[in-house]
């Protein structure tokens, strides 16, 4: 049964998003890039990927920047991102946080450049390394190791939610939060607002509690907007890790009572991000650091704007999340981008 709710408007206090002049060119050249290493086979997950219309997403997160391999970089990044998700949520390697966790530590020493574990050729592996050898030559060492940490801590979250989803063990609320906003790529995508802008900032700035409270915020906001706006497929999927669901179980809550308790939390959230803001400045002047410091901290407080609002913008226009499809069903039409299949043939079974 489909469970209908109402979602209440989300006031964000930034303008509307703005379209990259160069949008609609980046579904095309993703494409292409997404077939050359296998991550899309078929028509159908070419359109699924359209559906889920990630070149609008960067769009909006980058609608000043003019460089198109920089562009194209950061849609082939977001796109890789959306069919890792895929495999996870909702193809069976999901339900195999045993496989799950090879797979991950192989992503880990591609970043690393790690040659005591070989990853193996399969198509998410092959497609990780070229971006990174795209991304890595271009970047300063402390960008690529701040990325490399929040990859692995996402890779980290997703294998705990696996496990949750394997097991069939609701996520409690205190869980929920703590993984929500860190399993959604939100300081992956700022990272590569950073390096598409050539925007570098010192870790005396970035790993400040202002700085890291604007990027938790965020997070949080993208993630749990995410989760009201998913919550009527995921209700009916069973899925574990929405907090608008561990919210209504952990609360006994009916379904709109608890999408309207998330909604305010959200309000919450915002308003954090907000005084965060205006304390930014300050610190920066405190620190004593250089000039050209400040203006690399205001051009990422913009960026993080930016990534906020063009996020619930993109929500709203994009049918990734919204019911109509049987998920179970669809399970089984997915392309083996982690090389399950393989494993399966020697590994243990399922759980």
């Amino acid at each position: 049964m489909t469970t209908e709710v109402t979602i209440p408007r989300i006031d964000i206090p930034f303008a509307p998003s703005r379209e990259n002049p160069l949008a609609g060119h980046l579904y095309s050249a993703t494409l292409e890039w997404a077939r050359r290493f296998g991550l899309v086979t078929t028509e159908g997950a070419a359109e699924r990927l359209r559906r889920y219309r990630v070149d609008l997403m960067v769009s909006y997160y980058a609608p000043t920047v003019d460089d198109w391999p920089a562009l194209r970089l950061f849609t082939d990044w977001m796109t890789w991102a959306a069919v890792f998700e895929d495999q996870i949520d909702e193809a069976t390697v999901g339900l195999r946080p045993d496989l799950l966790a090879s797979v991950l530590d192989e992503f880990r020493a591609i970043l690393l450049h790690d040659t005591d574990i070989q990853a193996r050729s399969t198509p998410a592996a092959t497609a990780l390394t070229d971006l990174w050898q795209r991304t890595g030559r271009d970047s300063p060492s402390q960008w690529r190791r701040r990325f490399y940490e929040h990859m692995s801590d996402t890779f980290r979250c997703q294998l705990q939610a696996s496990i949750h989803r394997a097991t069939q063990m609701p996520m409690d609320v205190a869980t929920c939060l703590e993984l929500r906003g860190r399993i959604g790529w939100v300081s992956f995508a700022h990272d590569l607002q950073h390096h598409i802008h050539h925007v570098w900032l010192p870790d005396t700035v970035y790993c400040s509690t202002t700085y890291q409270t604007l990027l938790r915020s965020a997070a949080d906001t993208i993630m749990w907007t995410n989760d009201l706006v998913s919550y009527t497929k995921e209700a009916a999927f069973g899925e574990t890790s929405n907090l608008a669901l561990a919210v209504q179980t952990q609360q006994d809550l009916a379904p709109q009572r608890a999408v309207e308790h998330v909604h305010t939390m959200i309000a919450d959230r915002l308003r954090d991000f907000l005084e965060a803001g205006q304390e930014l400045p300050g610190l920066v002047q405190s620190l004593q650091l250089p000039s050209d410091v400040e203006l690399v901290a205001e051009q990422c407080l913009t960026h993080l704007r930016t990534l906020v609002r063009g996020s619930h913008d993109w929500h709203m226009n994009c049918g990734r999340y919204r019911p109509g499809t049987d998920v179970a069903a669809d399970r089984h039409t997915f392309d083996d981008l982690f090389g399950a299949a393989q494993e399966d043939t020697k590994g243990p079974t399922a759980p």
